[in-house]
């Protein structure tokens, strides 16, 4: 995979069990020297084209994750027809039956899989932030474009107080979700703890891209809103950042849980706000 000589993709959202992983019913049992894993997952990125898929299964030590190629008898992943809007890959749906892997196959320390797993998501959510930054100065530059370009009503769009603060709000946005993204990527590179920062960026990242895209489209009008600009199909794609790996509520109650700890063990929130020197 690391050479791209295979695909992969990685199995854990199932139909009931989307933001609580925990919740998960596709079970794995351990029949002499194979694991016989049973189940279903949902909206899994390239599944259909993967030659490999990390699934993650209930056992009795836990949640594990199992290597499983996608070529093994009792694996289907079928493509799920989009509705609203759906990721640059392809999602799928994955049913498991019977599927018999090695001992082998199994990835981490016994009991450990729930704790490898999100190990996995933490940079997983950076990276969509990432990802994100780059589309919200896209949908900024084209609503500052717009506004220094549109003349109405005596005068440009960019020269009307209400556009001003559409772009004084959005650019302020910005440069935050800039700075949050790099300080816990600093986190993650220097092997620190990072969970709460890492949540905090991906719910305003994903926040400030869904509002900042809404704004510019506000200023483009009905262009804004047709296929002759990129953000009519950038909102739709925007929507989906407010719950994908986790979302805005979970996010929010595990920084309101880590600012209470800090507070009960240290007598302060400093723990819980990047323990930054200022």
């Amino acid at each position: 995979m690391a050479a791209g000589d295979l695909i992969g993709c990685f199995g854990l959202t199932e139909p009931e069990a989307g933001s609580d992983p925990a919740s998960m019913t596709t079970a794995a049992s351990q029949v002499g020297n194979r694991w016989v894993i049973n189940g279903a997952k949902r909206w899994i990125g390239l599944a259909s084209i993967a030659d490999v898929a990390v699934i993650w299964a209930r056992t009795q030590d836990g949640i594990r994750g199992f290597l499983v190629p996608t070529a093994t008898p009792g694996f289907t992943a079928t493509p799920i027809e989009p509705k609203l809007a759906m990721r640059a890959s392809i999602q799928c749906d994955i049913t498991l039956t019977d599927v018999r892997v090695s001992v082998g196959q199994l990835l981490g320390e016994r009991g450990g899989g729930h704790r490898l797993g999100q190990r996995r998501l933490g940079p997983a959510r950076l990276a969509h932030c990432m990802r994100w930054l780059g589309q919200i100065e896209t949908a900024l530059d084209l609503m500052v474009a717009r506004a220094t370009e549109r003349f109405s009503h005596g005068s440009l769009l960019s020269e009307k107080q209400g556009i001003q603060w559409l772009i004084s709000e959005s650019t302020i946005e910005l440069y935050q979700s800039k700075l949050m993204v790099l300080h816990a990527a600093y986190l993650l590179e220097t092997g620190r703890p990072f969970t709460t920062e890492v949540s905090m960026a991906k719910h305003h990242v994903a926040n400030t891209l869904w509002r900042v895209v809404d704004r510019a489209v506000q200023v483009h009008g009905a262009l804004g809103y047709s296929k002759d600009s990129p953000l009519a199909d950038m909102l739709t794609q925007a929507r989906w950042s407010r719950f994908a790996d986790g979302a805005d509520e979970i996010h929010k109650w595990r920084v309101a849980e880590a600012a209470i700890d800090a507070w009960r063990r240290d007598g302060s929130t400093a723990a819980a706000t990047g323990n930054l020197p200022l």
